[in-house]
């Protein structure tokens, strides 16, 4: 084969910078350009860097060039510079041959890897959930209360462990001793009162809800009249549906609740592994209510006095007094317009001395609760791509729309009573449920038209 360039000894610098197109004259130049390219941290271009090793068949001449690919039967190379020039195999050594082909199978490797990678994104990115789906932020383990036993004191304890969201324990642990052994039969004989099969049963088709939006949830927040939305209340409503998804996922999967525990496992271990559970979504929903800026909460203690309490609960400019006692060292709410938490417990006997056994949520009540939710849970969770899932999503709002109107319409006629008047007609044209139906066809068809289906 023929080389424009004149063949010179390898070792000899004038060798190699005449072979990278340097002219000989500026030689000594060549080490000050590669120093300077160093010490700036230069990055020097693909075809000023050393490529492979190219022999002719007799062994005469060799080149460095990069190696672009095989076109045929020839080896495509370019020699610094950019310079591509093509050479037939016959004319290279083997040793430069098998590099040709180990080269170009190097090249056909990363050519497939690339492709799988785009192919894995595509269907990651219209897959309906991230994989591994994503899971709430930690929160900071429950803390039981330590303090003095002051009302001040346990009331900001209580505040603190609801922010992490330990409510259930926090709660539990509150009440008097007498108290929690109380609750502990009347939970365990409600669980009695349950039909297993039909609990079972409801405990599925809730638990499908929480399924739903965090297994569909790139899919869900994808649908137009979320997707249009301004960023902060799509982000807001975002937070707000994945927590309430997966408290629902993991707090009331039949698997997982295991409500026949109860009648042999002390109730509060039962309601701490429930808690370890919550907790995380329970935190991010407290999080969210800072986010939206209602007040955080604050106390206030107007007296102390022989065992009981009156406290100002602030949430800003709004201040709600409320009367406590000592109950057995522990701090609870005295009655109010229900009663005190010992009426509302009678109550609770008395309910049950009513209830036949297995009469709560019996197979037709289960049947009926099912019915509702799976009616929309179930075509959801079984579409096969976003468009399908969007159109259940559309039936959904088209069904709730007027009952969310006359929810509307009834909350508006009481308020304006309240307010002696006040113009009814003012708050649906505030809230638009009436326009919201109407213009859900506008919302949705735009966006469904720039919107990948999905797999």
């Amino acid at each position: 084969m023929t080389y424009r360039t004149r063949r010179l000894k390898q070792s000899s610098p004038t060798a190699i910078a005449v072979a990278f197109g340097f002219p000989s004259h500026r030689i000594l130049i060549l080490p000050l350009l590669i120093l300077c390219g160093v010490l700036l941290g230069s990055t020097w271009p693909h075809s000023a860097q050393a490529g492979e090793r190219w022999t002719d068949l007799y062994g005469k001449r060799t080149i460095e060039a990069d190696f672009i690919g095989l076109w045929g039967n020839n080896v495509v190379l370019e020699m610094p510079g950019g310079r591509r020039l093509s050479v037939s195999m016959d004319q290279l050594i083997a040793e430069s041959r098998i590099q040709a082909r180990q080269l170009e199978e190097e090249q056909k490797r990363r050519r497939t890897e690339s492709r799988s990678l785009i192919e894995a994104d595509a269907k990651e990115a219209a897959a309906p959930a991230p994989t591994p789906l994503p899971e709430p932020p930690s929160v900071a383990t429950y803390a039981p209360y330590s303090g003095s036993g002051d009302i001040l004191s346990v009331l900001e304890w209580q505040a603190n462990q609801f922010r992490n969201g330990h409510m259930l324990i926090t709660a539990f642990d509150s009440l008097p001793p007498s108290y929690q052994v109380e609750i502990e039969q009347l939970v365990k004989r409600t669980v009695n009162k349950l039909d297993p099969t039909g609990t079972q049963q409801t405990l599925a088709s809730i638990h499908s809800i929480g399924e739903l939006i965090v297994t569909r949830q790139r899919w869900l927040f994808s649908y137009p009249r979320l997707a249009n939305m301004d960023d902060v209340n799509r982000d807001m409503i975002k937070k707000l549906m994945l927590s309430l998804g997966g408290a629902i996922r993991d707090g009331f999967d039949p698997q997982e609740l295991k409500l026949e525990d109860l009648g042999t496992q002390p109730l509060r271990q039962w309601i701490v592994n429930l808690d370890s559970k919550l907790a995380p979504y329970l935190a991010s929903l407290s999080d969210l209510s800072e986010t939206v800026g209602i007040a955080e909460m604050e106390f206030e203690v107007v007296g102390e006095e022989n065992g009981k309490a009156t406290v100002l609960s602030k949430f800003g400019d709004l201040a709600i007094p409320a009367e406590y006692e000592k109950v057995e060292g522990a701090w609870i709410q005295a009655g109010g317009p229900e009663g005190g938490l010992k009426e509302q417990l009678d109550k609770w006997k008395a309910w049950l001395a009513e209830t036949p056994d297995g009469s709560l949520l019996s197979q037709g009540q289960a049947t009926m609760i099912t019915v509702i939710i799976n009616g929309f849970t179930q075509p959801a969770l079984d579409a096969q791509n976003a468009r399908e899932m969007h159109a259940q999503m559309d039936n959904l709002v088209n069904g709730l729309t007027p009952i969310v109107t006359q929810v509307a319409a009834a909350y508006a006629m009481g308020r304006n009573n309240r307010n002696n008047g006040y113009d009814q007609s003012g708050y649906g044209d505030e809230m638009g449920y009436e326009d919201m139906d109407q213009s859900g066809d506008d919302l949705y068809e735009p966006g469904m038209d720039s919107m990948s289906s999905g797999p």
